[in-house]
């Protein structure tokens, strides 16, 4: 193995996602009161837009905000100065409390380091760069705790789409054969397969070894 990627929802991290997602929307009323014209529904309907209509020509943030804001008739521009200063507030940081470390999966991910292995934080871009790492901090890790992290501003695409995964190994310079992907969902996650990534359940990580680093095969403790 010369790259892990791992999951974020469900995988590092134990998230109840329908109270989460639930709770975001919440959240984000009450901060963009007096600031845009607010619709949960817009805002996932513009989501299934760039998942499932990508052409590698425009990153997922860059099409988001197109997308609101035509259903906002807020400019693009203003649009993402809001976005990004409630990802700074304390309207996102109210969140936290849903979330918390899966501490299996972060031990492998510092293992993985340690054996000089590329580890890969492969969540859906579907939150921008300032969102991921936030989430990342309330499980105590850190940007530095992955050679690369997708969010909206450097993806292009979303799981399930295939090249979603083929951009990350054209970014690292390693063959699919050689990535183990590490996740909950056999839908988005297992997507992976479709281009020759290993998929390996979260409930299986006792299976994982890890190799092709620095060091060679180590099992996981």
């Amino acid at each position: 193995m010369r790259a892990l990627l791992v999951d974020y929802d469900g995988t590092l991290a134990e998230v109840n996602e329908e109270k989460f997602t639930k709770e975001y929307f919440v959240q984000l009323k009450a901060f963009a009161e007096n600031r845009m014209s607010f619709s949960g529904k817009k805002i996932m309907e513009c989501i299934e837009q760039i998942t499932n209509f990508a052409d590698g020509k425009a990153n997922n943030y860059e099409r988001f905000l197109e997308c609101f804001s035509k259903k906002s008739q807020l400019n693009f521009a203003d649009l993402k100065g809001i976005f990004d200063t409630f990802y700074r507030s304390k309207y996102f940081e109210n969140l936290s409390v849903f979330v918390k470390p899966n501490i299996s999966v972060v031990n492998l991910v510092n293992r993985a380091k340690e054996h000089g292995i590329l580890t890969v934080l492969a969540t859906n871009p579907v939150f921008p760069k300032i969102a991921i790492i936030k989430r990342l901090e309330w499980i105590g890790m850190k940007e530095c705790s992955f050679d690369l992290i997708t969010h909206m501003e450097n993806s292009y695409y979303c799981k399930p789409d295939p090249r979603y995964f083929q951009q990350i190994i054209s970014i690292l310079k390693v063959a699919p054969g050689d990535c183990t992907m590490i996740g909950n969902d056999e839908y988005f996650d297992r997507s992976c397969e479709k281009i020759g990534i290993e998929f390996i359940n979260v409930k299986e990580i006792d299976k994982i070894q890890l190799g092709g680093g620095k060091h060679g095969n180590t099992d996981v403790e």
